[in-house]
């Protein structure tokens, strides 16, 4: 390997590297990485480009690939890091059944824990209801594991859960285990996107007596109905962060008009519910997934609030798209840009604002405010200007690419359920920069997938499904004004990091869910190695985080699959950590 020569500059180390790794020169790529991680260790795409190198050096193939495991990877964490399950040959204690046709045809509950077949008119008195796919096989010991969590302190007093849902993967053709899929807690828009209940869950029979629910059906597109209408009775989950169940290979074959027809029970249970659903279809590139949309009210008003200091060129660029990228027609949104000029000094600037405000006297407007600059007060300043019904805070360097992001966004911040909504943004180079906030990430928060390539099939494709989140970023977040001022504005103690996840927070504590939606995908023009530099306020932002919000920053959990390493952006296992 050639001598590598040192920087001051972190920055041409950069360059280097980037040239490299163009070149696929993994080896000679590895030592001008490090030498910008010295100076940013906290840089995510940094971190996993390193990553990558040393693994392609190590094994002449990347087997950490991005977003996910490969075969050779997915074999050493099952060697090395899974979980061992109970012995299968555990006598079982709880009562489990499952139903299965007899030889006629006809439905009948079998036991799993050793008893007497009992027919399927009825429930059983207590136990467990096991609900398997055909194609799914039980892992050997996954319910004598389960037995052991039901009996544990922990679940039975804090959790009592009324069902369980588990991590699985695949066989393939050669027989092996692959393909795993880690999976989150359950939260709604994430469950209704890409559900996640078809090969194995558990149902406690007592729950399903109490609320009148009937034997599930054999027939595999009813019992999806069946388990619709179970979750819309609200039970308490619980996910088991193990693989405790295997698809065969093949498996599941579900056809188009299946998953169609999927699709539209899956509406008509919403609009059950009382949801706006205006559709559900298959997803376009996600295998099991759903394309939902929500209706958009006509006449609502929108205002984007956009904070600069000089940056005519970001500016431009953002005011720009955003405009030329509004809906048109009966349903389109009413646009107010809102410019909250915190001390711009640039004549370019100012012939930029007065050029914008005599092409659109109507709908654009300009703030100044010369204080020193704290975000949390900007934005709050600005929002207590409008009449807007909806606020949109977005920064002077987001770029628009694709019309109808802004009615997707305002569909889902319409919704009495939904608090903050905030949208996929891509670094210029189209990997991932926020996808969704994850909280308890380094005893703090941080952005989900970062510098993953976009689309990425990370999660089963969660960065292009609907999803929930503990927070999403304040680059690009929309709001209710009504409930902005309900929960207070941002904390502007917090004048830099974190006053977008402090306030998630709170209106999360108000019982409103999160959502990042697919169809906003935005490009974030701010510099990948500049932005990780930890300023001068972040450590004290961070104190203050903590002791407001300690609680909610102690665990990652149900964002985030609680098998997946809380310390790494990328999905991969817990154990899988160390760098090769």
């Amino acid at each position: 390997m050639p001598e590598v020569p040192l920087f001051s500059d972190p920055q041409v180390a950069y360059e280097q590297a980037r040239v490299l790794l163009d070149q696929k020169r993994w080896a000679d790529a590895l030592p001008w990485l490090e030498q910008v991680i010295n100076a940013y260790p906290d840089v995510p795409e940094l971190r996993l480009a390193a990553a990558q190198c040393r693994e392609r050096v190590a094994f002449g193939e990347p087997l950490l690939r991005e977003g996910g495991l490969n075969q050779a990877r997915y074999r050493y964490w099952i060697q090395h890091h899974e979980p061992a399950m109970p012995a299968a040959s555990l006598p079982l204690i709880q009562n489990w059944w499952e139903l299965q046709s007899d030889p006629q045809g006809d439905p009948q509950w079998m036991p799993l824990h050793g008893g007497c077949v009992q027919p399927a008119d009825q429930w059983p008195a207590m136990g467990w209801l096991v609900l398997r796919h055909p194609g799914c096989a039980l892992r050997a010991g996954a319910l004598q594991h389960l037995e052991d969590v039901l009996h544990s302190e922990v679940t039975s007093a804090a959790v009592d859960p009324h069902w369980i849902s588990a991590d699985e993967d695949c066989i393939n053709a050669q027989g092996e285990r692959c393909d795993p899929w880690f999976k989150p807690g359950f939260t709604p828009e994430s469950f209704w996107s890409r559900p996640w209940l078809e090969g194995f869950s558990v149902w406690r029979i007592s729950w399903l007596r109490t609320q009148g629910m009937p034997v599930p059906p054999l027939d595999l597109s009813q019992r999806w109905e069946w388990v619709l209408d179970a979750l819309s009775r609200n039970p308490r989950p619980w996910h088991c962060p193990q693989v405790l169940a295997h698809w065969q290979h093949g498996e599941p074959k579900i056809s188009e008009a299946q998953q169609r027809w999927r699709a539209l029970a899956l509406g008509a249970a919403l609009q059950r519910q009382g949801e706006a659903v205006m559709a559900v279809e298959p997803h376009a590139s996600q295998s099991g997934g759903f394309q939902l949309q929500w209706a958009l009210p006509a006449g609502q008003r929108c205002c984007v609030v956009i904070p600069t200091r000089d940056r005519a060129d970001l500016l431009e660029a953002c005011l720009e798209s955003v405009w030329r990228s509004r809906g048109l027609g009966e349903n389109a949104l009413e646009l107010e840009l809102l410019v909250v000029d915190n001390g711009s000094q640039e004549e370019v600037t100012e012939a930029l604002l007065r050029r914008w405000q005599l092409r659109l006297p109507a709908q654009f407007r300009v703030l100044r405010d010369e204080r020193r600059f704290n975000w949390s007060q900007l934005n709050n300043t600005a929002a207590a200007h409008s009449r807007s019904e909806l606020l949109l805070f977005l920064n002077n360097d987001i770029e628009a690419l694709e019309p109808g992001w802004l009615e997707a966004m305002a569909a889902q911040a319409l919704r009495p359920a939904i608090g903050c909504v905030g949208a996929v943004l891509l670094y210029p180079n189209r990997t991932i920069q926020h996808a969704g906030v994850i909280l308890g990430y380094h005893g703090g928060a941080d952005h989900a997938y970062t510098a993953l390539p976009y689309p990425d099939p990370v999660h089963r494709g969660r960065p292009q499904l609907l999803t929930n989140w503990g927070a999403v970023t304040g680059a690009c977040l929309m709001v209710r004004r009504n409930l902005f001022e309900q929960v207070g504005g941002f904390d502007e103690g917090l004048p830099v990091e974190f006053n977008d996840v402090e306030f998630c927070i709170r209106s999360g504590q108000l019982g409103y869910r999160h959502v990042v939606v697919p169809e906003a995908v935005l490009l974030h023009h701010e510099s990948q190695t500049r932005d990780a530099r930890r300023s001068s306020t972040h450590d004290a932002a961070l104190k203050r985080m903590q002791q407001l919000w300690n609680v909610h920053l102690e665990s990652t959990e149900p964002w985030w699959p609680a098998a997946c390493s809380p310390t790494w952006w990328d999905g991969r296992p817990r154990g899988l950590e160390e760098l090769i």
